[in-house]
């Protein structure tokens, strides 16, 4: 309640209660908070703005795992490494979060495998559905007074609705939070991600209304896909030194084997990251003034073995260049927290960023450049936010921030597939100012939280023609407005396992976002005033879940989203479109420790024609990358508790 920010949690049952497949449904049900899936194991997330920047992957958005950042150095996230038997709980912070997290202007995703109260228990589970999919895992958790830990093993393979749409991962997870007598708590987290999944590519209009399910032209010849191998480990100590005085530190590494044939080339490249999140906590009280204030950092550092080959028929060819990358990714942040008298609470922090690329290209093709080494040093900026909420009452809170951000580009927007070093590129600046206000009625029952904001960009990275067919350039073009209000309600509407419908309960999103180009001119045509491409005006989203006394319950969601356009002229334009899933299962406590949870769904059931993502101002005109129309999933959990 006294956040004074725009937050949203996302508990386990919104994460995989509808789908287990994937994380897009429960981040889609976040107002402001669109996740796009183009392919099975593709993921686009946009928070509060434009997919612009992000023609594929996860950019402009930090994302953490259990306190380490799963975002790389280099700017890009391998959200997809995740099953969803690693998610428990999600945490999404709007907006700019610099002072705190890093360089960033969408946002952070805090993610969390543990969940919210551990259990000694074993848990098997399977799932199948359309288009060849099949799931499988199992978890063996335990608690005891001193240790929490938990052991995951997950694999999802699907042959997908389109040709080229295969998707194949294999997870196992490690995990150890350690309660010492002296009161240490060590975190140890592990996991390894084996990931393959195709790449179907963008339609264009005539072939998305001829055969949805056909891949672009050359992806099956080519075998477009991605074939990775991750091996991710932190470790996180903290203690209370004093009464006043806290502190911890986490270290964590990722090392990482990627392979990506596409239509035009073949990447390969070996790739490790590491680094450190110190931190240091004063906390005191002063009066009725409670004080907390913390200084860290995230030192974040990466080196990458990069090739670039021609692509035969799926298979490594000629070598057209290497290069080997050191990242170097600096924060400094400190914060402060103050609760006064009279329930007014402030919260105020700066953090300087640093990035640096080096890139040394030590191999190329005959007749290319020499090789030769270049450095890419942005300015350091510091990133100020202050952040103010007032307690109206029990039930009610008030709360304004203004906040700066800072994003520079990613490695993969600084040099790109067709072997260029852009050195031009520079950082997106700009500044968030937002209020809102969230509270909930006297019975708890009926919770809401309503949000407007006002974002001013400066050098938005946008995409540029590429000196060859078919792959992608950036560049800095102008400035841009971006305006909204966001609105989430939770009604439970009843609650009482006495009677046969125990529990119903309806959730609801709405997004109302104005973006426009406000100074903007690329390769001399002027779209000063034209809408933001990538980002619908209206989005809502509404589920409402039952549950019976007898164990019989349902789920079912329905999501609009408006048109979309799809070009920085606006001249094309996606239809709106209305989606609707539902799950019907059967949950039964088998004598004192097995539960059983058995359900059966539908995605679609309209059986709208849409696009699991557009890809925007695309080459060809090839904006859309199609869904499948109605299909079913089915699936069994068993849980066995022991009571310690």
């Amino acid at each position: 309640m006294e956040t004074p920010g725009s937050i949203a949690y996302i508990t386990n049952a919104r994460i995989s209660g509808l789908s287990d497949q994937s994380l897009v449904y429960g981040l889609n049900t976040v107002a402001g908070v669109k996740m796009d899936e183009r392919a099975p194991g593709s993921y686009r997330i946009a928070i509060r703005g434009s997919a612009i920047r992000s023609p594929f992957g996860v950019r402009n958005v930090k994302v953490y795992w259990n306190d380490f950042p799963l975002t790389l150095p280099s700017g890009s996230t391998p959200l997809n490494l995740l099953n969803n038997q690693n998610i428990k709980q999600v945490e999404v912070i709007k907006g700019p979060a610099g002072s705190i997290y890093g360089a960033g202007t969408g946002g952070v995703v805090l993610i969390n495998s543990f969940p919210k109260d551990p259990q000694t228990e074993r848990i098997v589970n399977t799932s199948v559905g359309d288009y060849g999919l099949f799931k499988y895992g199992a978890e063996y958790n335990s608690r005891n007074e001193f240790m929490i830990s938990q052991y995951k093993y997950a694999s999802q393979v699907s042959d997908g609705y389109r040709d080229q749409s295969f998707f194949e991962r294999r997870t196992f997870e490690t995990g150890v939070k350690v309660f010492t007598p002296s009161g240490v708590l060590v975190n140890i987290s592990t996991l390894y991600s084996n990931l393959n999944y195709g790449i179907p590519g963008g339609l264009n209009l005539q072939q998305f209304q001829d055969d949805p399910t056909q891949a672009r032209a050359g992806s099956v010849e080519q075998n477009a896909s991605i074939d990775q191998e991750d091996f991710i480990i932190g470790v996180n100590i903290e203690s209370d030194w004093t009464e006043h005085w806290s502190g911890g530190t986490n270290l964590f590494a990722n090392i990482s084997k990627f392979e990506n044939p596409f239509n035009f080339d073949y990447k390969s490249e070996s790739r490790k990251s590491w680094g450190s999140r110190p931190w240091v906590q004063y906390q005191n009280a002063f009066g009725e003034t409670d004080v907390k204030f913390r200084f860290g950092s995230e030192i974040h550092s990466g080196n990458n073995n990069a090739r670039n080959y021609e692509n035969d028929g799926g298979v490594r060819d000629t070598l057209n260049f290497e290069d080997e990358i050191e990242i170097r990714n600096r924060t400094y942040y400190l914060t402060g927290e103050i609760d006064l008298i009279k329930d007014w609470f402030i919260n105020v922090g700066i953090s300087y960023n640093s990035v640096k690329y080096d890139i040394n290209r030590i191999a190329t093709k005959t007749g290319g450049v020499d090789p030769n080494l270049v450095s890419k040093q942005f300015d350091p900026a510091f990133i100020p936010r202050v952040a103010i909420a007032k307690r109206i009452n029990n039930y009610t809170t008030i709360h304004g921030s203004i906040s700066a951000g800072f994003s520079p580009p990613t490695l993969e927007e600084v040099r790109t597939n067709d072997g260029e070093i852009n050195l031009d590129i520079e950082p997106e600046k700009g500044i968030n100012y937002e209020v809102g206000i969230r509270g909930n009625t006297r019975n708890g029952k009926f919770t809401y939280d309503v949000a407007t904001f006002f974002f001013k960009l400066k050098e938005s990275i946008v995409l540029t023609e590429s000196q060859r067919d078919g792959t992608l350039a950036f560049a800095n073009a102008g400035s841009t407005d971006q305006k909204g209000i966001e609105i989430a309600t939770t009604w439970l509407a009843i609650e009482n396992r006495s009677k046969f419908l125990s529990r119903l309960e309806m959730q609801s999103a709405y997004t109302f976002h104005y973006f426009k180009y406000d100074d903007f001119v690329k390769e001399g045509a002027d779209f000063s005033g034209n809408r933001l491409p990538g980002v619908a005006p209206h989005t809502i989203h509404t589920s409402l879940n039952a549950e019976t006394k007898p164990g019989l319950y349902g789920i079912l969601s329905y999501n609009f989203t408006d048109e979309i356009p799809l070009t920085d002229a606006n001249t094309v334009y996606s239809d709106p479109y209305h989606l609707m899933k539902g799950r019907l299962g059967f949950k039964k406590l088998l004598g004192q420790k097995f539960n059983l949870d058995i359900y059966a769904g539908v995605d679609n059931l309209l059986d709208q024609t849409y696009s699991l993502g557009y890809d925007i101002n695309a080459f060809g005109n090839r904006f859309y990358q199609p869904a499948p129309g109605i299909n079913w999933f089915g699936g069994i959990k068993i849980n066995y508790s022991i009571n310690n």
